[in-house]
């Protein structure tokens, strides 16, 4: 459960996500790695298994984030982006699977760090 400080930080992260991506300023690590359900895949891979072919189409499921989708709110730990940054964690319905989201932001915009399905 959310306290309502994390209501409002929700809230104000998605109000900004949304302005942002409307602009372009929005970027998905695509080249990584992930273990979903066992099996190594490529991020891209992962997009293919929901059914999602195109990299736009993650960016429009990401506009219709509600701030109910929201599961956890944690401090970014990757050396290589910005460490004082938070992290948002979503899960959503997406073609019949629950889909992890991670956001954050730093000053080039949205970053989506994970987008595939939830284990």
């Amino acid at each position: 459960m959310f306290s309502t400080l994390d209501i409002d930080s929700i809230n104000s992260f998605l109000k900004i996500c949304k302005k942002e991506i409307k602009k372009g300023n929005c970027y998905f690590v695509g080249y990584r790695k992930i273990t979903v359900n066992g099996e190594t895949i490529s991020a891209k891979q992962a997009l293919i298994n929901i059914g999602i072919m195109k990299e736009k189409d993650i960016w429009n499921h990401i506009l219709s984030l509600e701030t109910e989708d929201c599961v956890k709110i944690d401090r970014d730990r990757d050396y290589f982006r910005d460490m004082n940054s938070e992290v948002y964690i979503f899960k959503k319905n997406i073609n019949q699977k629950i889909v992890y989201i991670k956001l954050t932001m730093n000053s080039r915009g949205i970053i989506c760090i994970s987008f595939h399905e939830s284990t």
